[in-house]
């Protein structure tokens, strides 16, 4: 969204990636419940289905959200899921996460590996940061999981 827009906060419903040419490469809505820790220890994040979700925990999109937003989702060894996409995603890429009040727009600044299960500690990525938005798989390479998590990290855009 750009600058001048106000985007109030609320759950997302969709998201797309697309390159910096401006190419969508993944359009899927989210998953319609929120995401919680679940397992008996509350430090795992499972979700439902193929569809990626928002971690409830963090913060809720707009533009004044001063948390920052977590979507997670699936990516298999066997199966395509939406996910299996955050592979393919390079620092310029653009996120749409939409919401009920409009689509917020984020700039793709870094991506990596980061080892399983550290978003849900007291990771520095957990720190609260205005109009940060993090997306998280569980890591495939060549067909093979990993102990890491697949991470974009994205700024909403300035425009």
């Amino acid at each position: 969204a750009p600058a001048s827009v106000t985007v109030d906060p609320a759950e997302p419903e969709r998201i797309e990636l697309r390159s910096a040419s401006g190419v969508t490469y993944l359009s899927s809505p989210l998953h319609s419940e929120k995401l919680l820790r679940g397992g008996e220890s509350g430090q795992q994040l499972n979700p439902v289905d193929e569809l990626p979700v928002w971690w409830g925990e963090s913060g809720m999109p707009g533009t004044s959200t001063t948390q920052t937003v977590v979507v997670v989702g699936h990516n298999y060894t066997t199966r395509e899921a939406p996910f299996r996409a955050l592979r393919v995603v390079e620092p310029g890429d653009r996120i749409l996460l939409g919401t009920p009040n409009g689509t917020l727009e984020y700039d793709v600044e870094t991506v990596g590996p980061l080892h399983k299960g550290s978003l849900l500690g007291a990771h520095e990525l957990r720190e609260s940061v205005p109009g940060r938005l993090i997306l998280a798989n569980c890591d495939v390479v060549e067909g093979e999981s990993t102990d890491d998590n697949y991470v974009v990290i994205a700024q909403l855009a300035a425009r």
